[in-house]
């Protein structure tokens, strides 16, 4: 694989990207770039800091203020020392930027949920969380398709009454509709910046190329048909 490829076959990280286009009429446009999590203790022919490359490739991404950052942790794990929430932070200091998206709720401890966390009670976001229930790779050893898993998804939630309440940050679907409002919402704010900068260039072109003068092109015709000449 492309993987492999590039950053070997024994747990390696490379900072080329591997660019993956899909089309489908069932998915919005956006560009993902899915970053490596952070490796503390070096395995097969990782390097020795390992943790500090991971750390800087992650930074040269979510430090863009053009950048959505996705921090994804998951529930079965204290999230108050999230990794990616801890990164998104120093990239994103007033969470602007930032959605949180908490995986694996199937699999909490008994008797434990993350509603508090998903209503912004612990980690507040300004653009908030979303909770969703991804396959396994049970599901993806046995081919089950993502419309079942979907559909598993939303019985979760539907079922639990921790989550009643909730749905508009429960689940995929909600999460892709999140970030298509997010997005073009941040794209909009970005256009007057953007046509700022490009207006800049532009009459800094112009000086330029008036500085040429207007005798340019006659200069260099008679160059050319001097060189040329019998």
């Amino acid at each position: 694989s492309e993987t492999d490829k590039e950053a070997g076959g024994n747990k390696g990280v490379s900072d080329k990207q591997i660019r993956l286009k899909i089309f489908s009429p069932n998915v919005i446009d956006i560009t993902l770039v899915d970053l490596p999590g952070i490796t503390r203790v070096p395995v097969g022919d990782q390097p020795s800091d390992i943790e500090s490359r991971i750390r800087t490739m992650i930074m040269q991404y979510i430090k863009h203020p053009s950048c959505i950052i996705l921090a994804v942790s998951p529930a079965n794990a204290d999230l108050a020392n999230s990794d990616a929430l801890q990164l998104a932070r120093l990239g994103d200091p007033d969470g602007s930027r930032t959605i949180g998206v908490i995986t694996k709720l199937d699999i909490m401890d008994r008797g434990t949920d993350a509603r508090n966390f998903l209503l912004g009670n612990v980690i507040p976001l300004k653009l908030g969380y979303v909770g969703i229930v991804n396959r396994s790779q049970e599901d993806i050893n046995f081919n089950r398709s993502i419309k079942d898993a979907l559909a598993f998804e939303e019985k979760f939630f539907s079922t639990l009454p921790a989550y009643h309440g909730l749905s508009q940050c429960c689940g995929v679907p909600q999460l892709a509709k999140k970030l298509n409002m997010i997005l073009l919402k941040h794209i909009t704010d970005m256009l007057p910046g953007l046509k700022s900068r490009i207006n800049a260039q532009l009459v800094a072109v112009a000086k330029e190329h008036a500085a040429y003068g207007d005798t340019a092109e006659s200069t260099v015709i008679t160059l050319i048909l001097h060189k040329y000449k019998l």
